[in-house]
């Protein structure tokens, strides 16, 4: 069943991998890069284009040579879908379930995002930049963690079209800081491998649960979208205000879920996007927002936690407060939508 808990905990513990992982930042932003260190993985990544036996021990077989554009672009369209499997190997241990929804938002970008809190999330994204004048496929991997923004940038230094894996290092320090590998072993399965400095830092061995349609061809043409300094496209924001009557007497939570499809009372349909916010005693509103989420309808589920435990249990329980089942909500292409939910039932 995909659970919220699961969901939530399995972000919580991919984003204080990057953020705190030998006491260092796992991060590449554009203020800090260093041309030299671009220049080597750049030029890596264009040798092992054209032949992916230099690059010693990674994969190997069919690629795409330099002349016939921008290597590897066939990732993004394999990412589209909406994900969930259990992230292992971490240095905090296993987690359950992670739930990441790829989607284009714009011609050139494919983006997911998954949330711990309002304080707190996980996001992807892949696009073409151009570094040390070369243009590359890029896998960002970053988000807000204890409210600091993390945004390590990767390039694609080889891929094997036969085997159907992708293999990403730093963009400023290489493959000994940074080494994420994208294998498909099947159409609908996907494992992302992430090292840092050598050791296990995530291992995602996920489904695709959902199916998403991108343009064709994707992305349109191999123009890069920019050089490293460029922000994630503007993206949508969605607002929802949840209210109920009698006031919280002691501290709770709510919580609200996104979906494509129907939820059943506790829960088990896949989450498009979660969300959750602490509620003070004496409370009858809040408002969740949720950011950089992705256009189109969803079908929304609130819960009034009122004992603040379905962290621990994954449904709502004995005393809870619910919402009308899988009340529908669009999020326009642009700009802040909004919604109101109310608490209308108490298990």
């Amino acid at each position: 069943m995909t659970c919220p808990k699961c969901t939530l905990l399995a972000a919580s513990s991919v984003l204080l991998l990057v953020a705190c992982k030998g006491g260092e930042e796992v991060t590449a932003s554009a203020s800090t890069m260093a041309t030299t260190s671009a220049s080597t993985a750049t030029a890596t990544a264009t040798a092992t284009a054209t032949d992916p036996a230099s690059s010693g021990d990674g994969p190997t077989g069919e690629t795409t040579s330099a002349d016939d554009g921008v290597a590897g672009l066939e990732l993004m369209t394999e990412l589209g879908g909406l994900w969930s499997g259990t992230a292992t190997k971490t240095p905090l241990g296993a987690f359950p379930l992670m739930n990441m929804d790829f989607r284009a938002i714009d011609p050139r970008t494919i983006f997911g995002r998954v949330d711990l809190d309002a304080a707190n999330n996980l996001r992807f994204g892949l696009a073409v930049e151009t570094h040390a004048g070369d243009d590359v496929l890029v896998y960002r991997n970053g988000g807000y963690f204890l409210g600091i923004l993390r945004d390590s940038r990767t390039v694609l230094v080889d891929h094997d079209a036969v085997a159907r894996t992708w293999h990403f290092c730093s963009l400023e320090k290489g493959c000994d800081y940074i080494d994420a590998l994208f294998s498909f072993p099947a159409d609908d399965a996907m494992i992302l491998d992430v090292k840092v400095k050598g050791e296990p830092h995530v291992y995602w061995d996920a489904k695709r649960v959902e199916t998403r349609t991108l343009p064709d061809p994707f992305p349109v043409d191999d123009a890069p979208v920019g050089d490293g300094s460029n922000p994630f496209p503007e993206m949508p924001t969605l607002k929802v205000d949840v209210k109920w009557i009698a006031p919280l007497e002691v501290d709770g939570e709510v919580w609200v879920i996104l979906s494509e499809g129907p939820c059943e009372l506790q829960l088990p349909c896949n989450h498009s996007r979660s969300l959750r916010i602490s509620a003070p005693a004496g409370s009858t509103t809040v408002t969740l927002n949720y950011d950089q989420i992705h256009a189109g309808p969803y079908r929304m589920n609130a819960i009034l936690d009122r004992n603040g435990n379905m962290e621990e249990t994954g449904f709502p329980d004995s005393g809870d407060g619910i919402s009308a089942p899988n009340a529908m909500v669009n999020v326009d292409e642009e700009g802040e939508s909004s919604a109101l939910v109310t608490i209308v039932l108490d298990l």
